[in-house]
């Protein structure tokens, strides 16, 4: 905790100070894009701060018209108003706004289940945290070469212990306008898929969209690749569903191949979080294939369409 806070014995570390809050005095970030649910947890959360209070302070800097910006405690915030308590402890730390950045999605980060456009958010946010400051470093130095530092994507996939390219996925999803971003939260809309579309303007984005709810389509990786090539210059709804309307010979195909279903935990236990269905339907496909040719004597070895 002390790491997340910038709490050490480093003499270049910034002081901090504790301090007793008016509520009202502290504001939720600009920068923090994590939804505050009414749900069960928070309902723990407000129970726990009624009979204990607020174990952990809040992280917060002052802002410059007044009040406090909260950097971390946007969940122990809203607990607190509805405990009905009047102050906090507050951490008070002077940072940079790249630093204000990087510490909130962090702290955003460590929850246990966040949506795919959350992380995509905290990700992209913290992305342009860290290019900011790597800019900072490198004029400072007067580097020439910006291959001298980390690439930025780089640096937060080694952190996370994730692919470059996944990460590079996420940030790409926030290029989606809202109604997309949560059908990719949904799973209406592989991630993979929702990639390709963000590669799109906001308008035919917005006609995908329409388009998809009035006729009911599903658009699939490959799908939203064809689109992202032959709607690049699109700019009217007509040019949008010419391309987008179904091809009747591939929904039969469609309607020929075998579905496994996976509920969402097992999903999260054995499967990559960047897997949208469709990848997840061939491996498990591919496996019982494997299965079904080992123990099944009238199995017939045919190649899954997909």
């Amino acid at each position: 905790m002390d790491g997340l806070f910038g709490i050490s014995k480093d003499k270049k570390t910034v002081s901090v100070m504790l301090k007793e809050i008016p509520l009202t005095e502290l504001h939720p970030s600009p920068q923090n894009h994590f939804r505050v649910e009414n749900d069960d947890a928070m309902e723990e959360l407000t129970a726990s701060v009624r009979e204990k209070g607020i174990l952990e302070p809040f992280l917060v800097r002052e802002q410059g018209g007044g009040g406090y910006e909260i950097l971390s405690g946007h969940r122990r915030r809203h607990a607190a108003i509805r405990a009905e308590l009047q102050t906090v402890p507050c951490i008070i730390k002077k940072v940079s706004d790249e630093d204000r950045d990087i510490i909130i999605q962090d702290a955003n980060l460590q929850r246990p289940y966040i949506t795919v456009s959350e992380k995509a958010w905290a990700i992209r946010i913290k992305y342009d945290a860290i290019k900011r400051k790597q800019g900072q470093k490198s004029d400072v130095e007067n580097k020439k070469a910006p291959s001298a530092l980390l690439n930025s994507a780089q640096t937060i996939a080694e952190k996370m212990g994730i692919a470059e390219r996944t990460v590079k996925n996420y940030i790409r999803i926030t290029y989606l306008i809202e109604p997309l971003q949560k059908w990719v939260d949904e799973k209406r809309l592989p991630l993979k898929a929702g990639v390709q579309l963000s590669y799109l303007s906001e308008p035919i984005q917005q006609y995908i969209c329409n388009i998809m709810n009035v006729e009911n389509i599903k658009i699939n990786e490959e799908k939203a690749e064809e689109l992202r090539r032959s709607l690049a210059d699109a700019t009217t709804m007509d040019e949008v569903f010419q391309a987008i309307k179904p091809n009747p010979a591939a929904q039969k195909k469609t309607k020929l191949r075998t579905e496994v279903k996976v509920n969402q935990n097992l999903q999260r236990r054995f499967f990559p979080p960047d897997y949208d269905e469709e990848q997840i339907q061939q491996v498990i496909l591919g496996l019982l294939d494997g299965w079904a040719i080992e123990h099944n004597p009238d199995y017939k070895n045919e190649k899954i369409s997909g």
